[in-house]
């Protein structure tokens, strides 16, 4: 996920009659955030990196795997270029018995459950914000995950969905 300067926009409450305003810094500056969820506890791995790249998702990936030592680890990744580049072919061949990546058919953002989050961080923490500095950004996305991680109980918006419950037959 990219977080900007440039606030994302989302709705807000005004008194009757009057127009919010939300600045805007000149120039747009960005972060990528790499990262995962254990839908069983809600633990949120995550790193944050200038750009998207497939060395800066190796980086997220030894994270994860430094994390979850000892433990098999099962993602669901969405088709970024970056991550299908040599390097990272080769990392995870020779990872293998540590990770299995789930490949999502391309544009199909509905599909991974981390997007929810990324959504709700988007909505509650970052949106309508004019951030001082990029260092700002980060550490209020900091914040943000740091109020959930590891609380799945805290976490409706992403696992309370008709779509993940079991149907009681």
């Amino acid at each position: 996920m990219e977080i900007h300067r440039h606030p994302a926009l989302a709705r807000m409450w005004a008194p009757i009659g009057t127009q919010p305003e939300v600045p805007a810094p000149g120039k747009n500056e960005k972060q990528v955030v790499y990262g995962g969820v254990n839908y069983a506890t809600g633990r949120i791995t995550y790193t944050v990196a200038p750009s998207k790249s497939g060395a800066n998702f190796l980086a997220f990936l030894v994270v994860l795997i430094t994390v979850y030592a000892g433990r098999k680890i099962r993602m669901v990744c969405d088709n970024g270029r970056f991550h299908h580049t040599k390097a990272v072919q080769e990392w995870l061949r020779a990872h293998r018995d540590q990770i299995t990546i789930f490949w999502l058919p391309p544009y199909c953002p509905s599909l991974n459950l981390i997007e929810r989050l990324w959504g709700h961080l988007k909505r509650t923490i970052l949106a309508n914000v004019l951030f001082r500095t990029l260092d700002d950004l980060v550490a209020a996305f900091r914040r943000g995950v740091a109020r959930f991680n590891g609380h799945r109980d805290q976490m409706g918006f992403m696992f309370d969905h008709d779509d993940l419950q079991r149907k009681a037959a």
